[in-house]
């Protein structure tokens, strides 16, 4: 795959998870059909209609098995949030932080490995929106579908999602910290010439 491969594909990709975001309304889709993608098992591609519809228009017609579980996996995850939770350009990671997902678990996430994320990411997007916090479906793919991808794009996205909820912490530290009281005036020595 060329270097520039994925900053041509992530805007195709943006564009894929607006689409998908646009149609998980219930007044497009139906609350049944929704209902249904939010109760699927993303391990797997379930013979769900509302789910192989959306597939069908964000997937490319060649892709693999390893894709389409990526992608049902986002979906679902939308799903949850859908239609109000959905919000782009928020990251991951400090959303996460913000509502007081655990160091334990978001080690749990970074180190999961492919087949653990159907089960990790649904719980962290759950627990994200239980939280009040809202999905961004950007970030969340960036770290799925590297995750997914192996390799060094898989190290970049776990990285990432770090360094996001890591900043989040760091800068809810530095607003707790206690701001430098001013020095007292200082005063000539007593008995000292003026």
């Amino acid at each position: 795959m060329p270097p520039d491969a994925p900053t041509e594909a992530a805007p195709r990709i943006g564009q894929r998870l607006r689409s998908i975001a646009t149609l998980l309304n219930p007044e497009i889709m139906g609350t049944g059909p929704l209902a249904m993608l939010r109760r699927i098992d993303p391990s797997g591609i379930p013979p769900e209609p509302a789910l192989h519809r959306l597939l069908a228009r964000s997937v490319d017609d060649a892709a693999g098995t390893e894709e389409m579980l990526s992608w049902t996996m986002l979906i679902h995850a939308m799903a949850l949030a859908a239609p109000d939770r959905i919000g782009f350009g928020l990251g991951l990671g400090r959303p996460l932080f913000t509502a007081g997902y655990k160091e334990g678990r978001m080690t749990r996430l970074l180190e999961a490995r492919r087949d653990e994320l159907a089960l990790l990411v649904p719980r962290a997007v759950r627990f994200l929106l239980a939280h009040g916090e809202r999905l961004d479906p950007d970030a969340l793919a960036a770290f799925v579908l590297g995750v997914r991808g192996g390799g060094e794009r898989a190290e970049t996205s776990r990285t990432a999602l770090a360094r996001d909820y890591y900043r989040a912490e760091r800068d809810a530290r530095n607003s707790l910290a206690p701001t430098p009281s001013p020095a007292p005036p200082s005063s000539p020595a007593q008995g000292a010439p003026s």
